[in-house]
């Protein structure tokens, strides 16, 4: 995975890449609507296949692997309507196996200090990275996009295959069949 952008904090980097967007259907009043919420991945190593990396907080070491999800204009009106300070921003996923872990690989736990900094510094590496790149929701969809397009790709090229063989089919027992009444 590689990063779009970096964001320099005390305790360390943090790396910000976009992801896919998740098309959502949904249903608002008497319309139903497809909504795309664009995502993004935020980590404190610059590729999360390889050599990890971490933050520290009071001189221990932390990993950061968040997928945030940003709420949709629509919602977003909603949101703000019903508060203006909200954040349009949702945890969706980690990218590894916890959102926050130590050195050890293990899960931090909730209501702990150096989990509330960690969820601080990745929601304003978020707020950061909309800021300074105000196309970033149009490329997440365009992802989506041309993952549907692969998969789509796919598709056709297994019925074709599921054709050609049942094509093969229908010849040899046509064959057979030619034999037989021959």
């Amino acid at each position: 995975m590689n990063y779009d952008a970096t964001y320099a904090f005390p305790e360390g980097d943090l790396y910000v890449t976009i992801l896919p967007a998740v098309t959502k259907q949904e249903r608002w009043g008497d319309q139903d609507l497809t909504l795309p919420e664009a995502r993004i991945g935020i980590s404190s190593s610059r590729d999360e296949n390889h050599e990890p990396g971490y933050v520290k907080i009071r001189g221990r070491a932390y990993r950061v692997a968040s997928r945030r999800e940003r709420a949709h204009v629509r919602r977003e009106a909603l949101l703000r309507r019903n508060d203006p300070d909200a954040s349009l921003w949702t945890y969706q996923s980690p990218l590894r196996r916890w959102e926050f872990t130590n050195d050890r690989d293990q899960e931090l736990s909730h209501g702990t200090a150096a989990r509330e900094r960690l969820s601080a510094m990745v929601r304003e590496a978020a707020d950061r990275f909309e800021a300074e790149h105000p196309g970033w929701k149009l490329i997440s969809e365009r992802l989506e996009l041309e993952d549907d397009l692969r998969s789509a790709e796919v598709g056709v090229a297994i019925a074709r295959d599921d054709l050609a063989k049942a094509e093969a089919r229908v010849a040899y027992v046509a064959d057979r069949l030619a034999a037989l009444s021959a």
